[in-house]
């Protein structure tokens, strides 16, 4: 497993549904109220499917949905999370 570094995410504000599906971010000492997640085609099959588990998953810890957008000329699909 690649950890994500706290200093890593919150330069980052963004984290891959990937890596919070493997338990390999602690968003504890997240310093921040907001967050991006991405999903892109391929990991674990269908993007919009690994990125709702991540935000289902997320939202056990306090954190609510906010947006689901994709990024034009961009393959990846993004949740938009706030904190609780």
């Amino acid at each position: 497993m690649a950890f994500v570094t706290p200093p890593q995410l919150a330069q980052s504000r963004s984290i891959g549904a990937d890596s919070i599906l493997r338990g390999e971010v602690d968003l504890r000492a997240y310093p921040f109220r907001h967050l991006a997640v991405s999903a892109r085609p391929g990991f674990m099959g269908n993007s919009v499917t690994q990125l709702m588990e991540a935000v289902e998953h997320l939202s056990n810890y306090g954190w609510e949905l906010v947006n689901v957008a994709s990024v034009t000329g961009s393959h990846f699909l993004y949740a938009f999370m706030r904190r609780v």
